[in-house]
């Protein structure tokens, strides 16, 4: 065996501890992010979403009691925490019913900035990651919605006049930042961009993010005018 061989065997064998080591990072980084949902987190959950997580044996007897109290169906209790090795099977086949559930939980870790009212476009980028990148692909993800639509996990699936498709993973209802934008539409019934960036203290990308939102569900109309500019009005306050 030469010397140039040997030195490429071992830097391949580098070269796969070090992509060992990057997976079981991100694996612990996943686990460390599911272990930040306290009792309090889980009631905030059932409350808001109708969604409870019952990734561990201490919670499974407060889920219980709260899937009684908020009347939660089976098929919004999540019972185990998908990670991207669980997508991916053999040959590079993808699981669908594990890839909708590993978006809905990412959805569901960041819901204080998407609102879980986010674009199909959106929901592949928070999947095309890791050993996912590459093997994914935006059919795969629109499949995996579709059965999550089917076992009435999410909540809707609507096509825009764009062909866009958009991804309602919780009652509109039920999302913080809608809420918060509808509080202040309530005093005059409309609303401008900088009306939600100041009195909430945001970024002009979230606020507009919860506008858009209530405007594709048809909460919210916008009007635009050289006076006022961009506006949302807001027909049932």
């Amino acid at each position: 065996m030469g010397i140039r061989k040997i030195e490429d065997e071992i830097d391949l064998r580098e070269a796969m501890k070090k992509k060992a080591a990057e997976l079981k990072m991100k694996d612990m980084e996943a686990k460390a992010a599911v272990e930040k949902f306290t009792k309090d987190q889980l009631r905030d959950l059932a409350k808001k979403h109708g969604v409870l997580l019952a990734l561990t044996p201490e919670l499974r007897q407060e889920v219980k009691e709260l899937q009684r109290k908020y009347n939660i169906p089976s098929s919004k209790i999540i019972t185990e925490q998908i990670t991207e090795h669980d997508v991916l099977k053999k040959f590079s086949k993808i699981d669908h019913e594990k890839l909708g559930m590993l978006a809905y939980q990412r959805v569901l870790m960041s819901k204080e900035e998407t609102g879980g009212i986010i674009p199909l476009s959106e929901v592949f980028e928070l999947v095309n990651t890791g050993i996912l990148k590459g093997n994914v692909s935006a059919k795969d993800v629109e499949k995996s919605m579709k059965l999550l639509k089917k076992t009435k996990v999410i909540e809707d699936i609507a096509q825009l006049d764009s062909g866009a498709m958009i991804i309602r993973f919780f009652p509109i209802q039920y999302t913080d930042d809608e809420v918060k934008v509808v509080e202040i539409a309530k005093e005059k019934g409309v609303v401008s961009l900088e009306d939600v960036c100041t009195k909430l203290e945001w970024s002009q990308d979230r606020a507009l993010r919860a506008l858009e939102s209530l405007e594709r569900s048809g909460v919210a109309k916008i009007r635009e005018s050289v006076l006022t500019g961009k506006q949302w009005f807001f027909p049932s306050l």
